[in-house]
């Protein structure tokens, strides 16, 4: 016989406009500017308010070192292609606030409109181009495809009603990895450099060895295993150090390095402006944070001579369920982005006053040890809100433009009892794995040591941890192949 039963229980769940509040919390100035572009095509009732050029587009920093943009990865030692910047690809699905490295060019075509561009050149359907626009709004600064594909099909089912299998989404995603530029799109380092390696006309004996190395030895490459990988292919060492070298040409942030386009001047648009004078600190929101929307007069006003008709026509009741949808997801951004808007102001407050001290001097030595937490306090924000607002956003100061996640910083206490920054801390760790003998690599207990005769109290755990935080491998998978 079956039964009920009545159970209560307390169950909090987030409403549509607090999930749109996290989500554009988290958007820095330009990507705001560009999400707005994307709802005004999508709802004719928003429109914005013609304004003159924006005092800050003309206050861009200068202050970037003239070779940046002209990174060439062809120096690059086998160890940058195994860091922790392409391990990370699975903690990244369950934390967006994760920090991702964004370029804004002067000028020109962005990457994204690169993508989608070519894109449109393909001879796809309707549903098709769909699928294509979310995988290439889903591909990283790095060239990276940074969602899993069945969440590509959430996203797809969710937002445009459309029902996709993962074979559909796949099929879509190979078309794109064969854009340029080379290795665009791939889900991990090993996709990346096969397909860089796939797309080379008439490869060579030493292209063919690093194609197969890539393809099928990448965890012996990956960890360094050079004599096994020797023993496997049956090669030399000579052999085996052509093909790396071929490995080393590759680009393995595609997204980064496109050495033919615009090699002149990068530039960030902050999304904070501090001004001091004397002991007094004042900030600006950007003009891009600050965008002037309002609600369409003409549809208003066709609205209201709707409601006052006695009877509608059929086609007359879709126009007004139609207005007001529409109307109401107008309003509903409007209101989100106004509380944005305070979100920031009160967070780069708070921040201006627990860093008081280095707002005004712009020296190193005046930051405080300042986490997450401590600002939500003063804030009464939660620590995931503080995360998504200091996420990809730059302040910019009379003494230079940087992320304002470099203000976050722990600390510990040294062997006299003094407060050091771990950033400090780092800075040493670095600068011992630098100058160490890359043929015989520094064990952490030996990196630990080195710390422990310059001061700092620390235990070889912590010292691992702040080696994989850094992005720096283990000492076996530093070390280098004697040339």
């Amino acid at each position: 016989m079956i039964s009920q039963k009545q159970k209560m229980k307390m169950q909090q769940k987030l409403t549509p406009q607090q999930l749109l509040l996290m989500r554009l919390l988290q958007l820095p100035a330009t990507r705001l500017e560009q999400k707005i572009k994307e709802e005004m095509e999508k709802n004719p009732m928003l429109e914005v308010e013609e304004h003159d050029e924006s005092p800050y587009e003309s206050e861009i920093t200068d202050d970037i070192d003239e070779n940046e943009g002209e990174e060439d990865f062809r120096g690059l030692d086998m160890d940058d292609y195994f860091d922790d910047d392409y391990s990370y690809r699975e903690r990244l699905e369950k934390d967006r606030n994760v920090e991702e490295r964004q370029i804004e060019y002067a000028d020109g075509m962005s990457f994204t409109e690169s993508l989608l561009r070519q894109l449109r050149l393909r001879n796809l359907t309707e549903r098709e181009q769909a699928i294509g626009n979310e995988i290439i709004g889903s591909i990283d600064g790095s060239g990276y495809l940074g969602r899993d594909i069945q969440l590509i099909a959430n996203d797809l089912a969710f937002r445009s009603n459309i029902d996709v299998s993962d074979d559909e989404i796949e099929k879509i995603l190979h078309i794109i990895q064969s854009f340029d530029p080379a290795g665009v799109g791939a889900r991990n380092l090993q996709e990346c450099l096969s397909l860089q390696l796939h797309r080379i006309e008439a490869p060579d004996k030493d292209t063919k060895n690093a194609t197969l190395i890539v393809d099928k030895y990448f965890t012996q490459l990956s960890n360094k295993h050079y004599s096994s990988l020797m023993t496997s292919m049956k090669i030399d060492e000579a052999t085996l150090n052509r093909a790396l070298d071929t490995i080393r040409h590759l680009n393995p942030k595609p997204g980064w390095g496109r050495e033919d386009e615009h090699k002149g001047a990068r530039y960030i648009i902050p999304d904070f402006i501090v001004a001091r004078e004397g002991e007094n600190l004042s900030f600006t929101l950007s003009e891009h944070n600050r965008p002037k929307l309002h609600i369409n007069s003409e549809y208003t006003e066709m609205l209201q001579q709707l409601s006052q008709q006695k009877k509608l026509s059929n086609n007359d009741r879709d126009t007004v369920q139609f207005i007001k949808s529409k109307s109401d997801a107008a309003q509903w951004l409007i209101d989100t982005l106004q509380q944005r808007q305070v979100t920031l102001s009160n967070t780069m407050a708070a921040i201006m006053e627990y860093q008081r001290n280095y707002f005004i001097s712009g020296d190193t030595a005046d930051l405080r040890p300042m986490r997450l937490k401590d600002i939500a306090a003063k804030t009464n924000y939660d620590e995931s809100t503080i995360s998504r607002v200091v996420n990809e956003k730059y302040v910019q100061t009379e003494f230079g433009t940087f992320l304002l996640k470099e203000l976050f910083s722990k600390a510990v206490a040294n062997k006299q009892g003094e407060v050091v920054l771990t950033g400090h801390i780092k800075e040493a760790l670095q600068a011992a794995i630098d100058n160490e003998d890359k043929q015989h690599p520094l064990t952490d207990e030996a990196l630990t040591k080195k710390l422990q005769e310059q001061g700092f109290n620390l235990s070889r755990r912590t010292v691992t941890k702040y080696r994989e935080g850094m992005g720096i491998p283990v000492g076996r998978m530093r070390k280098e192949l004697n040339n």
